[in-house]
């Protein structure tokens, strides 16, 4: 087998991985089922919707692009061996890291996630739903990051503060947040 035979192979496998790939997407995306059988199992914390820098994903678009480059270098440039590897490998590693670089953002800025440091609830309005009495707990809710949020609270001053009065998050300790009546 030729290199030029070879490179073409990588651009029709990497092709062919992309259609499989979107036929098989766009199958499960309109109701389709596509079960091939047997359950992985992977123990620990996997982070949905962060892409790494090496999966299947930036794996295909190098092929890809080291076949493309490959058949440019060799066949278009008629450059010799050495000269159609270093043009394979050069757009393998420009495509795969252009790949990576638009998955990644598009991952990163449309994750969203409803954690946040307890700190940032210090200054935040928030109601009083369960009535706190004197010295006692009750519990204020309030809106965070869009999210209506509960938490146990107490006055910061001790008095008795009635449901549905408006509140000021002072302080935070633990599960519990130290609120004072809005003015």
């Amino acid at each position: 087998m030729t290199i030029g035979i070879f490179y073409i192979s990588l651009l029709v496998l990497g092709f062919l991985y992309s259609v499989i790939s979107l036929l098989a997407g766009w199958l499960t995306d309109v109701g389709g089922h596509l079960d091939l059988g047997g359950h992985v199992d992977v123990p620990g914390h996997a982070d949905v919707g962060h892409l790494g820098p090496i999966s299947g994903t930036t794996v295909a678009t190098f092929v890809t692009g080291f076949g493309g480059g490959g058949v440019i270098g060799h066949y278009w440039l008629q450059w010799p061996l050495l000269g159609s590897l270093g043009i394979a490998i050069g757009s393998g590693v420009a495509v795969a890291a252009a790949a990576y670089g638009i998955l990644d953002f598009i991952f990163r800025e449309t994750q969203a996630g409803s954690e946040f440091a307890v700190g940032e609830t210090v200054g935040r309005e928030g109601e009083v739903i369960v009535s706190i009495p004197e010295g006692g707990v009750g519990e204020v809710a309030y809106i965070m990051r869009g999210q209506r949020e509960q938490s146990s609270a107490r006055a910061v001053d001790g008095a008795l503060i009635p449901r549905g009065s408006a509140v000021v998050i002072e302080r935070v300790s633990g599960p519990t947040a130290y609120v004072r009546r809005k003015v």
